[in-house]
């Protein structure tokens, strides 16, 4: 299975942080003396792969672990936000959605997978969520235990069948 490059960008990247013991606020003093501080001064784009999703949905698409080096970009915070309303403006959570067969078209097309690549993936993201949620269940209702007694009990015999001769 091929794994080309979708593009798909994103992340920010911390540059410092610290805190001030000398900020005598009521909120301080309810979290220890310390006010925290988080700043930004650059970011960086980079262009991940996609690849199949784990998620129990039709056509599940994720980023992979693998990016570009060469194609990251990186911005100072300020201009990046100053120009970025410019060029793009935020888009709203309608927007974020991509329709499943996009997220098809994008797998094939761009990453390289089969309709049957993603059929099985999607079959065993629905397998998996069907085990949690049973698991899930099980605990809940304190029956966890029980059930691995009887996984045990279950191999053992598997064992002790395997194990007996048919000449006696």
């Amino acid at each position: 299975m091929a794994r080309d490059s979708c593009n798909l960008k994103s992340s920010f990247k911390s540059v410092s942080s610290s805190s001030d013991e000398s900020d005598t606020s009521d909120h301080s003093k309810r979290n220890g003396g310390l006010r925290r501080n988080v700043s930004f001064s650059s970011l960086e784009i980079r262009s991940y792969n996609i690849t199949l999703g784990d998620a129990p949905t039709p056509n599940a698409i994720s980023l992979d672990w693998e990016y570009d080096p060469s194609a990251t970009e990186e911005h100072q915070v300020d201009h990046y936000e100053h120009h970025r309303n410019e060029n793009a403006p935020r888009r709203n959570k309608q927007e974020m959605i991509m329709p499943p067969s996009h997220r098809r078209d994008l797998l094939m097309s761009d990453a390289g997978f089969s309709i049957r690549d993603i059929q099985r993936a999607t079959h065993q993201a629905v397998l998996c969520a069907k085990q949690r949620e049973k698991t899930a269940k099980s605990v809940k209702l304190g029956l966890q235990p029980v059930e691995e007694v009887l996984e045990v009990l279950g191999k053992t015999k598997r064992r002790f069948s395997f194990g007996k001769s048919k000449h006696r």
